[in-house]
């Protein structure tokens, strides 16, 4: 009985043995050869694919070698095309009532002389403009909040001009005259300085104007004392608004190479004032390249604009 059993197992091991060894034996045979030269090229595509897909993430990751990212520094600087896009704004209708019949006589004086002249200033509250009188256009610039004033005439300035000194003539007209009445003569007055400020506003000035703002900015914003304009972070932010500026010049006209060749220039001057600011301070170089928006390979290797 113990050897019929045995024998048994023993038959049933030898079935369990084949069956995996026939099993194994076909999904070897299954498997298809591959020799030496086919492993060879595998690799290689393997390789070259790699290459590829790093030489894109490489070029993903490069900076604009002339602009740079955007910063809080480039956030302030003016763009012509938004400053020059001011909506039309004629001068607001004064609120000063004529009421006695002395007033009336002298607005009506006024109004004769206003009809000769054309460039008069009109008193009457139905009037839409200081051009009241002309055919000409009014200027394009918003009347309440300019983007700046041309000829570096700062908001100091600005605040004395149109603000403060048609009172201070109105009441130097009256100790002059007894005839100048304060209620006519003060809207006139605010509308001669709302025309000089009209005039003096960037959006009534060209791109020239606009840079030298930008360059203004730049200075007060790196200057490191009172009056700096030599450093080297004003230097270098100075070039990048011309080169911001020339940028957007070159790129609305193509053929222009007389200016292509300008930014180029300045592009290596620029990497030249940095790299000298790494020799001199690291510091104050990577806080400069920081505030200007470049990377350290914009400004350290070889570049080809």
């Amino acid at each position: 009985m113990d050897s019929t059993l045995s024998d048994y197992l023993i038959a049933a091991s030898t079935r369990t043995s084949t069956t995996n060894s026939f099993h194994t034996t076909a999904s070897t045979l299954a498997r298809p050869s591959r020799s030496r030269k086919d492993i060879v090229i595998q690799k290689r595509k393997s390789n070259l694919q790699k290459q590829e897909q790093k030489r894109i993430e490489f070029e993903n990751s490069t900076p604009d070698y002339i602009i740079g990212k955007e910063t809080d520094f480039t956030r302030t600087l003016l763009r012509p095309q938004s400053v020059f896009q001011a909506p039309l704004a004629a001068v607001k209708p004064t609120d000063a009532g004529v009421s006695t019949s002395e007033e009336s006589s002298v607005s009506s004086s006024s109004s004769s002389s206003a009809s000769k002249s054309p460039y008069s200033f009109s008193t009457s509250s139905s009037s839409p403009s200081i051009f009241s009188a002309s055919s000409r256009a009014p200027l394009v610039v918003s009347t309440s909040n300019p983007s700046g004033y041309q000829h570096f005439l700062n908001d100091q300035e600005a605040e004395l001009i149109f603000e403060k000194i048609p009172h201070v003539q109105v009441e130097e007209l009256m100790l002059r005259s007894t005839l100048v009445n304060e209620k006519i003569q003060l809207p006139i007055e605010k509308q001669k300085a709302e025309l000089i400020r009209r005039i003096t506003a960037l959006e009534n000035g060209n791109a020239k104007q606009v840079m030298l703002e930008n360059v203004k900015r730049a200075r007060e914003l790196f200057q490191r004392a009172e009056g700096d304009t030599g450093s080297p972070e004003v230097q270098a932010a100075i070039m990048t608004v011309r080169i911001q500026n020339l940028n957007s010049h070159v790129q609305n006209n193509k053929k222009d190479k007389h200016n292509y060749r300008r930014l180029r220039m300045l592009v290596h001057q620029r990497q030249t004032v940095l790299k000298y600011l790494k020799r001199l301070d690291a510091e104050r170089y990577h806080e400069c390249i920081d505030r200007l928006g470049l990377d350290l390979r914009a400004i350290e290797d070889e570049i080809v604009v």
